[in-house]
Order: C-alpha cells, then structure tokens, then sequence
C-alpha cells in the first residue's frame, strides 16, 4: 500500500503560526508510527487560499474544500473557520462551500 502525504514548511505570516500551532497527532499505523497532520479547519482555509490565488479555477481545489466540509461537518470548529476565513479574504468562498457541502449532504 502506498500512502501520499505533503509536507510544508512553517510560512511567516500569524495565520502560518496559528495553523501550525493547531496540528493533530494521529496512529497511522497499529504499530504505533504517528504523524501531525493539520486540523480540518485549517486544511479547508489553505485550500481556500490556494483557489483564490490561483485565480478560482482549480476544480481540484474547489472539490478537497466542499468534501472536507461534508465529511468533517460535525468536528468543524466554526467559529476559528469563520474568524480566519474573514481575515484572509476568502469568507464568501466559504459561504458558497459550506452551502455545496450542505446540499451534498441532504442529496
């Protein structure tokens, strides 16, 4: 079995910090390795960030933040998505995710 996983550096902005500081340890195995691996909250801003600076166009993108909204829609810390969604510019992103997601749930 081959697993991908992305590795990035720590950036220089307080949001790089703060998303940095929020990451989970998870058994990736049962024989104990663990990883850190980012809160859903803060892989769904990134995505967010990363679709608007590449213009809104990455159908990739676009469906990674509607699907880890619909699967991670209960442990979603909304309030921290919400405040940094608003201070990085990209809440009306959100709000169009969060609402594609919803209808994806109730289809």
């Amino acid at each position: 079995m081959v697993t991908k996983v992305d590795i990035f550096a720590l950036g220089p902005s307080p949001y790089d910090e703060v998303e940095f500081s929020r990451r989970r340890k998870v058994k990736v195995r049962t024989s104990g390795e663990e990883l850190f691996v980012k809160a859903p909250e803060d892989t769904i801003l990134r995505k967010l960030l990363w679709y608007r600076e590449g213009g809104e166009v990455s159908s990739k993108q676009w469906r990674d933040i509607v699907e880890v909204l619909r699967v991670s829609g209960a442990e979603i810390n909304e309030q921290y998505l919400t405040l940094w969604a608003e201070k990085r510019r990209v809440d009306d992103l959100l709000t169009r995710a969060q609402a594609e997601a919803a209808a994806k749930l109730g289809s």
